[in-house]
């Protein structure tokens, strides 16, 4: 009886692990190291494209590579032309920071011949022909970009980190419009081969900022700086130094207030990954996680098995060379690694995203393998279900099976919803809050998106002053499965104890 339960647990641990897949597609993107790769909806057709930069070696050629891929969508992606520099030892974000509607780009990084770059480019009528806009802010390397509006004032600022020719510095350049840029005062410590983040973690509305890496003295640090009124104060918290890093906040515990989880090296040369959990006022205990501990690698969330809370993307160099993982959250502080086989890299980037549109997260990675194999991937998520059918052969070999995937059905039924932690009724107190759109079968592309944010802003009139919510379009085959999908997340976001708002029309 003990020996078939052992088996029994065995088992249902192998199918619980192997619940979730993802498969490399065949992407045919060039790889490079050094790298920053990410996901971008250039052109604002309704799917998300591939942004990548890095440094290239095969055999005897070497080059550095800034790549723009269009999603073509049936698991394709196009390379097309762009006028955008190339770099590396660099990062890249975008946003829409001049308002008229389509996301810009900014990046840093070291050019072939050597010279530290910065520069913004402008996206003109959502084409390749990006534009490149002077804003006097001095070339980086080794550090990291993010767009946020850390003033509230409704367009998106610039918080950068890195190496300049007068050494390391960290700044925020507040957006001034009309391709305006300035240098606010803040105590920021001037680091490289680090990080810079925003985050409102101590959810009063505004953008607070986390810096990790190595200043001009040759100092470890992470410091938390919060925004008082757009002056940033440092929190007296004894963190752990790390260089070599990333971060990435969010709430993994469900509890309302964002976490962040950081990878890197100590000043002593100790690889480290670290989880702190937020435990409001300005306060973060270290929470024990499983996770492998990397340094010059990458970290994400993204709810990839869609049960509701957030999963752990992982890249980068351990003492055994280069891992890729994906953690599943079982919560109360459990994570799993749930053996996603994608390709080992380091010196490396990886971020979730959705792709093909089919409502669950994919991955994009990109980095140098342990043979020195220079890597970019794209992983579709692909949970297991699969039928087995006998081929016809004339060997006798009972083993001889193939997989039989059906071609994918049209999607031509969609809904849409939103998210916000904001006051939306003026009442002086910040609540969660999802909004859906009813089932509809479009006659045109971001019809529904239109009417439902037109809805929102008639509903709420305050919607204006805070919309940063992403409007998420879910599509299906029939009309009974788009609604079943539909109530299955009303039901979801009632339990987490959202305020659901169905907008019908």
């Amino acid at each position: 009886m003990k020996k078939f339960m052992i088996t029994l647990m065995m088992l249902f641990s192998w199918f619980f692990l192997k619940s979730q897949t993802f498969v490399d597609i065949q992407a045919r993107l060039t790889g490079v190291s050094e790298s920053a790769c990410g996901w971008i909806d250039y052109d604002q057709d309704g799917d998300p494209d591939i942004f990548v930069i890095g440094e290239f070696y095969r055999q005897n050629s070497h080059r550095i590579s800034t790549k723009l891929y269009k999603n073509i969508r049936n698991d394709r992606f196009r390379e097309v032309s762009t006028p955008v520099i190339g770099v590396y030892r660099g990062d890249f974000d975008w946003a829409d920071y001049d308002l008229d509607g389509d996301p810009d780009l900014f990046l840093t990084g070291q050019d072939a011949g050597g010279r530290y770059i910065a520069r913004l480019y402008k996206n003109v009528n959502r084409t390749t022909q990006f534009v490149p806009v002077a804003t006097g802010i001095p070339g980086m390397a080794d550090g990291s970009v993010e767009w946020g509006d850390f003033d509230r004032d409704g367009d998106a600022d610039l918080l950068l980190c890195g190496q300049t020719a007068k050494g390391p510095v960290t700044a925020i350049y507040r957006n001034d419009r009309r391709n305006r840029f300035t240098k606010i005062a803040a105590p920021f410590p001037g680091i490289h081969f680090g990080t810079a983040r925003f985050d409102d973690f101590d959810q009063d509305g505004d953008l607070d900022v986390i810096v990790s890496g190595t200043t001009s003295a040759g100092l470890v640090l992470t410091k938390l700086f919060i925004n008082n009124n757009n002056r940033f104060e440092q929190i007296p918290l004894d963190l752990t130094g790390l260089k070599l890093s990333d971060i990435a906040w969010g709430d993994y515990d469900l509890d309302g207030d964002d976490d962040f989880v950081i990878t890197g090296e100590t000043q002593q040369g100790r690889i480290q990954t670290k989880l702190y959990r937020n435990e409001k006022n300005g306060y973060f205990s270290l929470v024990a996680a499983p996770f492998l501990n990397v340094r010059s690698g990458s970290v994400d969330w993204g709810d990839m098995d869609h049960d509701g809370d957030l999963d752990l993307l992982l890249t980068g160099e351990t003492v055994n060379g280069p891992v890729s993982k994906v953690y599943r959250n079982d919560r109360n502080g459990i994570f799993t690694d749930i053996n996603a086989e994608l390709v080992q890299l380091y010196m490396s980037d990886g971020h979730f995203g959705d792709y093909d549109n089919d409502g669950d997260l994919d991955i994009v990675i990109s980095g140098m393998s342990k043979q020195y194999d220079f890597l970019a991937k794209v992983y579709r998520n692909d949970p297991v279900h699969v039928d087995t059918v006998k081929e016809t052969t004339t060997e006798e070999d009972i083993f001889n099976y193939s997989v039989k995937v059906p071609p994918k059905p049209e999607k031509i039924y969609y809904y849409v919803y939103a998210s916000c932690y904001e006051d939306l009724d003026g009442s002086g107190k910040k609540k969660y809050h999802v909004f859906f759109s009813p089932v509809k079968k479009p006659k045109v592309q971001y019809e529904m998106e239109r009417t439902f944010n037109r809805l929102i802003r008639q509903n709420f009139p305050q919607w204006s002053d805070f919309d940063q919510a992403e409007i998420i379009q879910n599509g299906f085959s029939t009309y009974q499965k788009a609604v079943h999908s539909r109530n299955r997340m009303i039901k979801e976001y009632n339990a987490k104890r959202f305020a659901v708002h169905e907008l019908n029309w």
